[in-house]
Formats: structure tokens, sequence, C-alpha cells
């Protein structure tokens, strides 16, 4: 028996995950890989696409003893007798938005997708595939199905949609949504002072405003709600739309903070600006991040939206989708350590920050009282 042949390769925006297409002489599948650096968190989700030579009648149990990829019995796939091998150079990959899940295109038709969602679930992990006609006694596989019937097709064609835009270098889609970005920023806290690009060259473009009002530094992000987050379709289902895009934001009080302190927040919030995408996670109300050029006594960032009692700042939607903006307010290791000490308790620190008349402006202050 013949080792597999890679017919491509190709990772995702970030490199964290790999997107790969196998076959032998017997069966042709499409695999998501994680990158080294992720592997102790994410398993490898295989994705069968076809039957090369007739397909058994059972379960190719014989192939898995010998560690190769198994045949789909013949009852569940629409091509019995098997199918021509693919070619190579017929074969492209789409990524989602998110980056976290792919589909396979054979000439521009969808052969099979490992949506994002089942990257985090080994109990649930779930692939499509064109050929599939019935998932049989295992929900893994899963038919594809036609269009109308199954939302993966309608997902692939935004992911398409989304990358021809952004990869058309006639597009205007970044200096039409930065403009919006601005004038939103600038409708509250009066002209942008200054601009800093925070991308580090890479797609997408993502910049860091600076504003100034009433003696306080308003930081605010640009970009970052251009892609939509991973793992907030898994955790908010149809209500993700409300969640996946985000951008940050900081106010910091001039009287209390050197320009240099000040400037050390900003790198703060350049480094958070890709960390949903670099580490395959994403950020929301009360979660926090280490920090480690805060001032002191401050080690940790809470992020909210709750905070903020300051005029209504109108973001533009993003792809029809609500961006939100948390503020980011500095925290110290014991109130870091409060809000891990049961899951969500990120709200009840946020809780007593406003209990304590804390909001979105950071300010030097004594650390909260705890029982």
């Amino acid at each position: 028996m013949s080792e597999p042949v890679m017919l491509i390769d190709q990772p995702n925006n970030r490199g964290t995950l790999y997107a790969v297409v196998e076959q032998d002489e017997r069966v042709a599948y499409f695999y998501l890989y994680p990158s080294e650096l992720l592997t102790s968190k994410y398993s490898p989700r295989p994705c069968w696409l076809r039957n090369l030579q007739p397909a058994p009648e059972k379960k190719d149990v014989a192939a898995m003893k010998e560690g190769m990829a198994p045949m789909l019995q013949a009852a569940f796939c629409n091509h019995p007798q098997g199918k021509e091998p693919l070619e190579k150079e017929r074969i492209s990959i789409i990524w989602m938005e998110e980056g976290d899940g792919a589909a396979v295109l054979y000439d521009g038709e969808i052969l099979g997708v490992i949506p994002g969602w089942s990257l985090y679930n080994d109990e649930h992990a779930v692939a499509y595939a064109a050929d599939c006609i019935d998932a049989g006694e295992t929900d893994r596989l899963m038919p594809l199905g036609k269009r109308g019937g199954n939302v993966m097709h309608e997902r692939v064609d935004q992911a398409v949609a989304f990358w021809n835009e952004w990869t058309d270098e006639t597009s205007q889609a970044w200096s039409v949504l930065q403009d919006k970005y601005i004038q939103s920023y600038e409708a509250v806290y009066g002209p942008i002072l200054q601009y800093y690009a925070i991308d580090g060259g890479q797609w997408p473009p993502m910049a860091l405003g600076k504003f100034e009002k009433d003696d306080i530094v308003y930081l605010f992000t640009l970009g970052m709600g251009i892609r939509p987050m991973p793992w907030v379709e898994l955790l908010y289902s149809d209500r993700s739309p409300g969640f996946r895009r985000m951008e940050l934001a900081m106010a910091v009080s001039k009287s209390d903070f050197t320009d240099k302190e000040i400037m050390a927040m900003a790198g703060l919030m350049s480094g958070l600006s890709d960390r949903p995408w670099k580490q395959v996670t994403w950020l929301g109300e009360g979660h926090t991040v280490s920090g480690e050029d805060l001032p002191a006594p401050f080690e940790s960032v809470v992020l909210s939206a709750a905070l903020y009692n300051g005029p209504v700042i109108n973001l533009p939607e993003v792809y029809g989708d609500k961006v939100n903006l948390y503020w980011l307010s500095p925290i110290t290791k014991l109130e870091r350590e409060f809000a891990h000490f049961r899951p969500n308790a990120g709200y009840d620190l946020l809780e007593k920050m406003i209990h304590y008349n804390l909001n979105h402006v950071v300010r030097k202050r004594t650390e909260l009282p705890f029982e």
C-alpha cells in the first residue's frame, strides 16, 4: 500500500491551522491540522471526500487498524463503484473569515467543509462532504446536501466573497471602513491627533487612533472588527452576530499617568488587537488579559463595555454585524484572581468596580477591598 500523496497544504492567515488534502489509491481526504504551538489544545479534524475504488459494504475497520484513512461504506456515498482521483490543479482552499474552519473546492464547487465550531469539541467534531448521502451510524461525517438545505453553502459563499473583496487590489473596503471608524470616534472626542498602524504589515489593516478631551487621552483601535472572532459561533449560536466583532478602547487621565505610561498602555492594546486569531480564542465582556508594562500596582486589564458611561459612540456595522467596543481597565493581581475564582467571575469583578464608582477612565487608585 502506497503512502498518501499531499495535493495541497495551505495555512490560514495566521499559520495557526493548516488545510491539507491527501489521497492514496483508495480514498481522498481533507484535514485541518493545528500548528505545532496548538497541538496540545486542538486535535486534527478529518473530512472524507471520495472513494477511488469500490466502496466496502461495512465500516472500513481494517484500514483504520493499519493506520490508514478509511473508505466510506457503499450505502453512504453517491459513487459506490468509486470515482477518479482528484487532480491537484483543480483544488483550492477557502478559509472561513474566523480562520478556524475551511472548505475545499474542486473547480470552484464545494467538496468538503470542516466548520470552525467543530474544532472545539472532540465529541461533536463534524465535517460535511458533497459526495456523502447519509450520515449512517456516525454524525462525524454529514451530507453537504443541496443549496438551501444546508447553511454550509451560504457560509462558504460568504467566505469566498469576503476574500475576493480583500484580495482585490482595486477594492476600497479599507478606506471606506477606516473613514467610518474615524468619523465615529471624532464625533464624540474631536479630531484624531495621531494614527498608528498596528498590523505589522499583515492583513487585515489595523490601526490605533489617539484623541484627547478634557485632559484625558482616548485610544481606539480600528480594523479589528473586519474579522469575526473564533469560538463565538459555537458559544452564541444564532446570537453570534452580536458578539463576534470588536474594537478596543482606553481612556487614560493625563494628570495621573505620564506620556511614557500612556504609550505603554497603547502598546498593550496593539498587542491585543491580533490575539483572538493568533491564539484561536475570543475576547468579550469580563475577560482579563495580563500586561507586563502596566504601571504598578496594575498587572492585567479587564475588558468591559459596561464600565463606559460617556456619550454614545456609533461604530459602523461590519458585514451587517454589530461591532462591540470594549474598554480596557487596569486591575491588580488580587482583582484578577477574584475574576478567576469561578466561571464568569469577571462579571462579579465588573459589578464590584461599578459599585465603587469606577468607570472607563483609567486613574490611579487603590486596590478594591475584598473580604
